[in-house]
């Protein structure tokens, strides 16, 4: 049996329809269309790849052209440096130059007659030892014969007197017998230098201890809980943050062990409540507000409690144990009180509303009083600025935009006991006050750059004293009152009490929007303040005198 070989003539004729469907015709222009695509694409990436090798070029121009600038500066710091070292020598040395040979040099001085010059031996020399410092000292070229680790010699409340070798050394003979004859030759180095001792004593009192960042906006206020090792900070970031400060001494840098988040809008205020037989349930809560208008209760965990993981979930201590309208427009500051379990809120709706925290975890939100400035139709008519505590009595103390003066508040009566007047404008306005912790005083931190010091006795202005030409934004002072912390602009103060006198000036936090440094606030018992900052960080401080 033959096998008929198959062609391409003989499948057209077995299939018709295949032979009208393909022929040559319509292959070839199939296999043309196809190639003009091939050459399309390949066309578009020939020009893709030439705009992106473009793009390539231009980036290694512009790279090459800023390390050549990078060179450039890194040759200029350098000379900078150079120059910088030069300067700090020629001041070192009192404006001579310290090139002694150089000099003897430029003075045509030959060496060899420095040679011939009559040597005088180590015995004999040492007696005149003290009398070259002290010509080197008056030339100022004394350092080039020590070593450069050395200390310098103070020589301040020194006479500028030159000494013959045999005075120095009945000097010296007078000093080892009596001390009295050393101080009737230098009647002023022994008191100048007790006087610089009880000086180094106070200064630069307040010592950096640590920064908090975490916050993602500028800080508003914290709060330091009396017993708990705990610091509560809020900010615009519409966040609560909790943080353990029992390990400050060990750790520069901490992280907070709880966020709270239920705010929809900035957060201007915090206080807290601590546990006490008062209190139902013997828990802590932190009490919350801002630009919402509403007041957030919450209760949280401490640090070391075993059911608290602060690496774990924490959706069981988001939820807000309770939260009212408390004002009409947006809340400034909250105060809780340290005599009762009340507190205070003001806000920008001219109001001071006084609160129990009693009522509150009773369920109980109404206000058990409100306070601020009325006209003469019994409306409110002054936006609070500030408010305080007294710690003597059971009082507060707030200051207004529009008045001038500094009004006090019995809780009992809802009126004005004193109203103190201390402009008789309406410039400077209160933005903080601090309450004195041993005496029946108050201190004002004021727009116009001023603290002033209130004693509520005579009710009269009993200290005045300029901090700046920027507004003064808040005050605190230490536990004892002896020094007062000032928040100027950028700039953190310490004012002395003792002297009169600002002692250290620092600059903590840097400038966000003409902003810096929105509050200090102290610890009820342990020598350490904060501050809170418009960057978003908390400064932690501590002072060498409590």
């Amino acid at each position: 049996m033959s096998v008929e070989p198959m062609t391409i003539a003989t499948l057209m004729q077995k299939n018709p329809q295949a032979q009208t469907a393909y022929n040559w015709v319509g292959v070839l222009e199939f296999l043309h269309d196809q190639h003009k695509q091939l050459q399309y694409k390949e066309c578009d990436w020939a020009i893709e790849k030439s705009q992106l090798q473009s793009k390539i070029n231009e980036l290694e121009g512009n790279i090459k052209g800023l390390e050549r600038i990078v060179s450039d500066y890194g040759k200029r710091v350098k000379m900078l440096e150079i120059a910088l070292r030069q300067e700090r020598l020629k001041y070192q040395s009192g404006g001579q130059s310290n090139d002694a040979i150089g000099l003897l040099l430029r003075e045509n001085i030959d060496t060899n007659q420095i040679q011939n010059f009559q040597t005088i031996p180590k015995r004999k020399a040492k007696p005149y030892r003290p009398l070259l410092h002290k010509i080197l000292q008056e030339v100022g070229i004394s350092h080039i014969f020590s070593p450069p680790g050395s200390p310098k010699m103070d020589t301040s409340n020194r006479p500028s007197i030159l000494l013959t070798p045999n005075q120095n050394i009945a000097i010296q003979n007078s000093g080892r017998q009596s001390p009295t004859n050393t101080t009737t030759i230098f009647p002023s180095h022994s008191r100048n230098k007790s006087q610089n001792l009880n000086e180094e004593q106070y200064k630069d009192p307040i010592q950096h201890v640590s920064t908090l960042r975490n916050h993602l906006d500028g800080v508003w206020d914290v709060f330091f809980f009396n017993h708990l090792p705990i610091l509560t900070s809020i900010s615009e970031d519409c966040q609560v943050k909790l943080w353990d400060i029992s390990n400050l001494n060990q750790q520069q840098q901490i992280e907070p062990y709880l966020t709270l988040r239920d705010h929809t809008g900035p957060i201007f205020a915090v206080t807290g409540i601590e546990a006490s037989s008062k209190l139902r349930g013997q828990q802590n809560f932190i009490l919350s507000a801002g630009n919402e208008g509403v007041i957030k209760l919450w209760g949280f965990p401490t640090p070391d409690d075993e059911k608290f993981d602060s690496m774990g979930p924490t959706e069981e201590y988001q939820s807000v144990r309770c939260s009212w309208s408390a004002h009409q427009d947006a809340i400034w500051q909250l105060e809780t009180s340290p005599l009762q379990n009340l507190f205070l809120s003001s806000g920008a709706d001219s109001k001071i509303k006084l609160w129990s925290v009693q009522d509150i975890l009773m369920g109980n939100t109404k206000e058990v009083a409100i306070f601020g400035q009325k006209n003469q139709y019994n409306h409110f008519v002054d936006s609070p600025t500030a408010i305080t505590w007294l710690q003597t009595q059971n009082n507060f103390a707030a200051g207004f935009v529009q008045a001038p003066s500094l009004c006090v508040f019995d809780i009992e009566t809802g009126r004005i006991t004193s109203n103190i007047k201390y402009a008789n404008d309406q410039v400077g306005q209160i933005n903080s006050i601090q309450s004195h912790p041993s005496q029946n005083q108050l201190m004002t931190a004021h727009d116009d750059g001023r603290v002033r010091l209130f004693d509520l006795q005579t009710q009269k202005v009993v200290q005045n004293f300029q901090c700046g030409q920027d507004s003064v934004n808040s005050v605190i002072s230490n536990l004892s009152g002896s020094l007062i912390y000032v928040a100027c602009d950028t700039s953190l103060k310490a004012w002395d009490m003792r002297k009169m006198a600002f002692i250290q000036d620092l600059q903590p936090h840097e400038k966000k929007y003409d902003e810096c440094i929105h509050k200090l606030v102290h610890h009820p018992n342990q020598n350490l303040f904060a501050s809170c900052g418009a960057d978003g960080q908390i400064k932690l401080f501590r002072s060498k005198y409590s």
